[in-house]
């Protein structure tokens, strides 16, 4: 057992993990849950995470629990990963790519585990991010007859952008990729280093400092969720007015329909702002767009939308 280790402060928290417990304990002999496993373990975490939601038991006690056991039993899985918050802050450009393409432990006794991890539903809708990204790199190239400036904002691993010109590598598109962790600029170059000619990457603070130029597309998959309410309308009013008339701004943003947000929350630390299309509507025209101007739309999963104001 492993829950001696954790501090807890009355018999029904010590009841609640210890059932938990037992049951990943479970998990952890047989080297991880299998598919149809899924769901016991699934509904085992809602169950963890409604008793904090009541008060029953201290988020802490059970974020000491989880790290406790993944530093145990679950060293270099994605959810080990995940908590280590190796560049300081979660979904850091590294983990991204990792969900990306699917990194598995390379100790098949640990395998199972990643597996589970690349099966949740956010995993899986990060993943459909980058299909979103070429279909509408693929409209806007359409519409607008051959070429295209665009503008990736906290671009991150960059490797949407990177299936992007594997796809169409004469597409005439010229890209500023922008991210304040210089080493996710490192990163996206060297993964793009073939088309570096129509990619320029600016290590800078995209809340302090938005380029000049006007673009006929802004893309940002994955920053609007860090952010607060004020800093959403903040820096989306600064992109609207680099759009070109006709251009487009989309903006991702993980939906109040997150079905594995218990598992992110409590399995990973990974605390995002999931909105409602009703409340991305209100912010967007906020940030100075009319209620005409927004679009919605959102991947296979439902975990994330997608924000579109056409200018």
């Amino acid at each position: 057992m492993i829950l001696a280790k954790v501090p807890v402060t009355n018999r029904r928290e010590t009841q609640l993990l210890t059932q938990f417990d037992d049951l990943f304990q479970d998990f952890i002999v047989k080297g991880g849950p299998l598919p149809p496993e899924y769901v016991v373990l699934n509904r085992a975490i809602r169950h963890l995470a409604d008793a904090i939601r009541a008060g029953a038991v201290g988020r802490g006690d059970v974020l000491a629990y989880v790290q406790d056991a993944t530093q145990r039993y679950l060293p270099g899985t994605m959810q080990a990963e995940a908590l280590e918050r190796k560049y300081g802050y979660s979904g850091d450009f590294e983990i991204i790519d990792h969900i990306y393409t699917r990194r598995i432990c390379p100790d098949p006794k640990l395998r199972l585990w990643d597996l589970y991890f690349h099966a949740q539903a956010a995993p899986v809708a990060v993943r459909n991010r980058k299909a979103y990204f070429q279909q509408l790199m693929g409209d806007h190239l359409a519409r607008s007859g051959g070429a295209l400036d665009l503008l990736n904002v906290a671009c991150g691993p960059c490797r949407d952008l990177r299936e992007f010109f594997l796809d169409q590598p004469d597409a005439s598109v010229s890209v500023d990729c922008v991210d304040m962790d210089a080493r996710a600029i490192e990163y996206g170059s060297r993964l793009c280093a073939p088309w570096l000619e129509r990619i320029s990457f600016h290590h800078r603070n995209i809340l302090k400092h938005v380029p000049t130029r006007a673009y006929d597309l802004v893309w940002s998959a994955g920053l609007f969720d860090y952010l607060s309410d004020r800093l959403f309308v903040h820096l989306l009013s600064a992109l609207l007015r680099v759009v070109k008339p006709g251009g487009e701004v989309v903006i991702g943003n993980f939906s109040d329909f997150n079905p594995s947000r218990d598992f992110m929350e409590i399995f990973g630390h990974w605390n995002l702002r999931h909105r409602s299309q009703q409340t991305l509507r209100a912010l967007a025209v906020q940030a100075g767009a009319t209620a005409e101007q927004v679009q919605i739309y959102w991947e296979p999963e439902g975990v994330n939308y997608f924000l579109h104001i056409r200018r």
